[in-house]
């Protein structure tokens, strides 16, 4: 799907949603967005900044007492040690992934700690999250010693989760609940959620791998443990949605807040969510809170020049970018893992080489 000036430029389907019974892959198919969830928790955290309810410096702690003492694993010669972390970690840390909190890899590895505190993705192929409440999910990530000390590097993990959890504390209510009253129900994206009722799920797609060469069905629409949903919300990768419900959030995106004349959430924060926040700890990198930040080239000859784009993609391989001084949107969505993103990678570019 690619939208600018609020026009539909192209919409294109093919493919099948699964390839047992080869049931067509369309516009109303509902599928598995995983991390593209973590834009959307970001900008839901966002309003109850502009509310007041925490500062981006504030230690967790403040909010979540059990972060008042964290940890750190740390290389000692050929052994491995766990130290005090050097500072408490902060909001702002759990944005943009520099709480030290991984989904369980890295080096030196932590893994006994996420498997001792039940905090690793479930088979099959990784896809399903822990087996409990988020609220249990942030004390256990407590619990595990990070992989560097808070704001020393970006890391990919469990941090938006914890977001997650703050959610509910700034708000008092159920994430689920505060995401459908705060971004669903307004940008009206029937679609999306952390379940599938029983109306909707002949829509739901069936995840893929490859095997032998051969594309396979490892998580059947029909027996998926996500048309139920799970105890843990997850708010790094656990909704479900379609490609015109994620359009929805995208076009808000692009207009700076604005949704139907009104504003959900002011310009400034978004500028400020799509300002570099990692200060060089990860190379060239750039992450803002919640989004990747990549200057692009657009257009070609007379009309090539440059912009800014914001995006994430997700491990079912779903992808979109977005670059508001253009108003334009991409999104690709798939069905297999882990995550293949190599279509999207080429088709987004034909579209932005193409633009006038």
């Amino acid at each position: 799907l690619i939208v600018r000036d609020g026009e539909e430029v192209l919409f294109d389907a093919g493919g099948v949603a699964d390839v047992d019974n080869s049931k067509p892959f369309g516009r109303e198919t509902i599928v598995r967005i995983y991390s593209m969830t973590k834009p959307i928790t970001s900008v839901a955290a966002m309003i109850l900044f502009e509310q007041g309810k925490f500062g981006l410096d504030d230690p967790v702690s403040r909010f979540i007492p059990a972060f008042a003492s964290t940890t750190v694993l740390e290389k000692d010669g050929e052994a491995t040690r766990v130290v005090p972390a050097k500072r408490q970690i902060t909001v702002r840390d759990v944005f943009r992934h520099t709480t030290g909190f991984s989904y369980g890899d890295g080096d030196p590895s932590p893994l006994k700690y996420y498997e001792r505190e039940g905090m690793r993705y479930r088979p099959p192929a990784a896809m399903l999250p822990p087996e409990m409440s988020i609220e249990k999910g942030a004390a256990a990530l407590a619990r595990i010693p990070a992989l560097h000390h808070p704001g020393e590097r970006f890391t990919y993990g469990f941090s938006t989760d914890l977001l997650g959890r703050l959610i509910e504390v700034w708000s008092g209510k159920s994430l689920d609940q505060y995401l459908k009253e705060t971004l669903f129900d307004p940008l009206e994206m029937v679609d999306t959620a952390f379940s599938i009722p029983e109306s909707k799920r002949a829509r739901f797609a069936s995840c893929h791998i490859l095997k032998e060469g051969e594309l396979v069905v490892v998580d059947g629409a029909e027996a998926s443990e996500f048309n139920g949903g799970f105890e843990f919300l997850s708010g790094g990768g656990g909704l479900l949605s379609t490609i015109d419900d994620y359009g929805k959030f995208c076009q808000m995106l692009v207009d700076w807040g604005s949704v139907g004349g009104k504003s959900l959430i002011k310009r400034e924060t978004l500028d400020l969510m799509f300002t570099d926040q990692l200060d060089e700890v990860a190379g060239d990198f750039k992450f803002g809170l919640g989004f990747a930040i990549a200057e692009i080239n657009l257009g070609e000859g007379a009309h090539r020049r440059k912009a800014a784009q914001y995006s994430w993609a997700g491990y079912a391989s779903t992808d979109f970018r977005i670059v508001p001084k253009e108003k334009l949107f991409q999104i690709m969505f798939r069905q297999q893992v882990p995550s293949s993103h190599g279509l999207a990678n080429r088709l987004f570019r034909i579209a932005y080489d193409g633009l006038e």
